[in-house]
């Protein structure tokens, strides 16, 4: 039981540093197996994981256990500049134009990698009685503009400090599920959540007079954190001879406790709760190896003040006037932090999402999914949503999960939100403004799995096949920080988060061989008007040399080479000047240790060198290896 306390606890923490949004701020579906299938998982759930999206889905898991991780990559820029002045006046956005205020011109954040970790278990108490426990991020939002678009004359600081909101929630529901006949189960959740939050480079909101209700609580106040609790309800129905199932699930407004450090930057003196939402699912099986599932969700946003109010719109007059439903930055009532005070504007939004799983054989089963939410921002709210662009609308993704033994499945997910942007012109403040945003998402899960539950292994296809024999293979991801070494300190930012996925064979104890791919994240120098920016990744492929030091623990060291691919883009001002590739093959070596957590299960930190001829990057990391 402390052992389970620990690794419940350890997974929240490590959670809590993540960062995602997709549908709004919400994760498309909790668990990497929903993900693979578009996120549904109101009328289908097979892990324990699904008894996020509903908890009556607890009569069809069993007693397991699942433990995963992800890689979660949103790519954003943002922009603002001149263009007509009127609504609709996109085609003539020119950025760097010379009617916005301060920075002028284009910015990619730079926080590109979070770690998604999950986790979660199931069992039965009795024949129809049924609990679960899942520790699932609910989504969040999170950017890191090096440049400031927000500084106005006088009253913020340079273009050149950075700007940028993190915001991440996390859930834990508690899941009983009662199975009332053979075609009617129900359950419920006491979902209790937390949310981390800071913001920074807001001076210019901070400082503007009347504008916050107090500028001691809008910005640079570090990391703030909310705690609350909500219900989640949930209903199964199955019908068809079990080969339809609907359900429905409704989730409570969660109600949180305010941010203390951020009273004057959200509505309500810092309340931001977890918006209600509910939904319908169907799955129909025509076959008994093929599930076709669909779910449409309804997310209210616009209930949550801080998400809701409106914020500066369309023109500057009718900012200050506050005609046309625009907040009036001379109007008392609408101050930042005020019961009215402004916010993002979003709109309540609609997810549909539609699955696919088809079972080849008795080990393995492959999924696709598609998931759509139109944008929650209105086109009027774009300045305040620069900070936060959920603007991503289509969803693709593919899984599978392969059954290793009786007790031991292997999922994994990819999921690609397809770039979208949004552009207004005529917007106070900033004159003209745009945001794109495209997300990418490579995850792997592992479930103990005691008791199957008692459709799981009908999902699977009737042919017989003896699997893969992956005697010596094994795989793993780390995640750490990468370091340009050779490089002036004082002028550039040379320390970013590195990641890397990897797999290789053992021949013997002693020696094996192994390739992945290293992402080293970027480097950014400036001089002056003139920023450098290096985007460095790398294929390696090398020998490692094992010893094992006691039955779990081992030192390794490797040698071997990888070829590095290194984008370099030198700016002055908001002009390019200078874009280059700069790829090769270079040596990299390394050292490390291991230690086995269970028999095909290890955690494993390292140090590597990949060395140019230039510059060399160091990777610090830590991570799971899975021997197959």
């Amino acid at each position: 039981m402390m052992k389970l306390k620990v690794l419940v606890g350890a997974v929240a923490l490590a959670t809590a540093g993540s960062a995602c949004a997709t549908n709004g701020y919400f994760l498309p579906g909790f668990g990497f197996r929903s993900q693979g299938m578009g996120g549904v998982g109101i009328a289908y759930g097979r892990d324990s994981l699904s008894t996020a999206a509903n908890p009556a889905n607890a009569v069809n898991t069993g007693m397991r256990g699942d433990l995963g991780m992800g890689v979660f990559n949103p790519e954003r820029s943002a922009a603002v500049g001149t263009g007509t002045g009127l609504p609709g006046g996109a085609n003539d956005f020119t950025p760097g134009g010379g009617g916005a205020f301060g920075f002028k011109g284009n910015t990619e954040s730079d926080a590109k990698y979070f770690l998604m970790p999950e986790m979660g278990f199931s069992m039965p108490l009795t024949e129809n009685l049924h609990v679960a426990l899942a520790v699932v991020g609910n989504g969040g939002m999170n950017t890191t503009y090096p440049q400031n678009f927000f500084a106005f004359g006088g009253v913020a600081p340079s273009p050149d400090q950075k700007i940028g909101v993190d915001m991440m929630q996390l859930l834990v529901p508690i899941s009983l599920a009662y199975r009332v006949n053979e075609t009617h189960s129900l359950g419920a959740s006491l979902v209790l959540a937390e949310t981390r939050f800071r913001a920074y480079g807001l001076e210019a909101f901070s400082n503007y007079v009347g504008v916050p209700s107090n500028k001691d609580y809008v910005t640079g106040n570090g990391f703030d954190y909310s705690y609350g609790a909500g219900v989640k309800l949930g209903w199964l129905g199955e019908f068809m001879d079990d080969k339809l199932t609907v359900g429905l699930t409704y989730a409570s407004r969660t109600w949180m406790t305010k941010f203390d450090k951020y009273k004057s930057l959200f509505a309500e003196q810092g309340d931001f709760d977890i918006p209600e939402n509910y939904g319908i699912g169907v799955a129909f099986k025509p076959v008994k190896n093929l599930v076709i599932a669909a779910d449409v969700v309804r997310i209210n946003y616009n209930d949550i003040a801080a998400i809701g109010n409106r914020g500066p719109g369309f023109g500057i007059n009718k900012a200050l006037l506050g005609t046309d439903g625009v907040p009036s930055l001379l109007d008392s009532k609408k101050q930042l932090g005020k019961d009215e005070g402004m916010g993002f504007g979003w709109e309540n939004q609609t997810v549909y999402k539609l699955g696919v799983q088809y079972g080849v054989n008795n080990r393995l089963q492959l999924r696709a999914g598609y998931n759509y939410g139109k944008t929650p921002i209105p086109n009027d709210q774009v300045t305040f949503n620069l900070l936060a662009p959920a603007t991503v609308e289509r969803h693709y993704s593919l899984g599978f999960t392969y059954k290793a033994n009786d007790l031991l499945e292997v999922t994994g997910a990819y999921m690609y939100a397809a770039s979208n942007s949004q552009t207004a012109c005529g917007q106070n403040i900033v004159d003209c403004a745009s945001f794109n945003m495209h997300q990418n998402l490579f995850a792997l899960s592992l479930g103990w799995v005691l008791d199957p539950g008692p459709k799981s292994l009908d999902e699977y296809g009737e042919s017989d096949w003896a699997g893969i024999n992956f005697d010596g293979w094994y795989g793993g991801l780390n995640f750490g920080q990468s370091k340009y070494r050779g490089i002036d300190e004082a002028s550039a930012n040379t320390r970013t988060e590195g990641w890397k996925v990897y797999g290789g064979y053992q021949f013997n104890k002693y020696l094996g061989v192994e390739g992945g791919y290293a992402n080293l994240n970027d480097m950014t120098g400036r001089t002056g008007a003139v920023v450098t920016k290096m985007n460095t990744d790398a294929w390696t492929l090398g020998a490692v040399v094992s010893y094992p030091v006691t039955e779990k623990l081992s030192v390794m060291g490797k040698l071997g080479a990888a070829y590095m691919l290194a984008d370099v883009n030198v700016k002055n001002g908001a002009a390019l000047t200078v874009r280059r590739g700069d790829d090769g093959y270079e040596p990299n070596y390394g050292v490390g240790i291991s230690y086995a957590l269970l028999d095909n299960l290890s955690v494993r930190a390292e140090w590597e060198r990949f060395d140019r001829k230039e510059y060399d990057i160091d990777l610090m990391s830590a991570g799971l290896v899975m021997k197959f």
